[in-house]
């Protein structure tokens, strides 16, 4: 039987439960915390040769700032029927409906989700915000760009970054940023695709953002802000 490199470890703080992974590397030489916002639990990293009890230890000694770090995580939003949520920058009501066709329309302030079948509204709603994101990148990529040559538009389910590309014309976008304001989204689909002529953050690469789009320090700002209240935003 393979060894375990980690302990899970439970502390109770201010009447919260959090889970706390501790985790071995072989080629660490400190002890680390991090949040790991997808599985909404603590990291602590630490040499191979230090105690769990130890990595323990020093969980407790940065338990405010764990603390701190799960508490903005919950509660989840969940996508599901009667859930408030803001898409586009606008709040609306999530209803659940059966119908002859899988659609998804926006009356007055509800997102109505139709699917075919009982428990796949779901998978119609992600469906839909893949093809929003891939139709607006297109759509930028020729009003912006002049351009409709690029391989492939990723919808990716991040939570280090909101988008990426590589040099092979692919670029990824996180598909939580249909619920930020739209000119969030179309900021970080710029970003991606000045990445495809600028492959780094030099002066040159934002000179190029800039020309393209004249709110990116507003946009910046908004995700630093509210980055953790589209990392609540959960399909289960």
């Amino acid at each position: 039987m393979k060894k375990t490199n980690h302990q899970i470890k439970y502390i109770l703080y201010k009447n919260v439960s959090i889970t706390v992974k501790i985790k071995k590397f072989k080629y660490s030489r400190n002890y680390k915390v991090t949040y790991d916002k997808k599985d909404l639990q603590a990291l602590v990293s630490i040499p191979n040769y230090i105690t769990y009890q130890n990595g323990y230890k020093f969980a407790l000694e940065n338990i405010d700032w764990i603390y701190n770090q799960h508490i903005e995580m919950f509660p989840s939003i969940l996508i599901d029927n009667g859930s408030k949520i803001n898409i586009f920058g606008f709040k609306k009501t999530i209803k659940f409906k059966i119908d002859k066709t899988n659609k998804v329309e926006f009356k007055n302030n509800n997102i109505i989700i139709s699917s075919l079948e009982k428990n796949k509204h779901s998978s119609v709603f992600y469906d839909w915000i893949k093809s929003e994101i891939i139709d607006l990148t297109k759509k930028i990529l020729l009003e912006k760009f002049n351009d409709n040559n690029i391989k492939k538009i990723r919808i990716s389910n991040s939570f280090n970054y909101w988008g990426s590309c590589n040099t092979k014309d692919s670029i990824s976008i996180d598909w939580r940023l249909i619920f930020a304001p739209k000119n969030v989204l179309r900021y970080i689909i710029i970003h991606e695709l000045c990445h495809l002529t600028v492959f780094n953050h030099s002066s040159k690469f934002w000179k190029l953002v800039d020309s393209k789009v004249s709110d990116r320090k507003k946009s910046q700002n908004w995700l630093r802000v509210n980055a953790n209240y589209l990392y609540r935003i959960r399909f289960n």
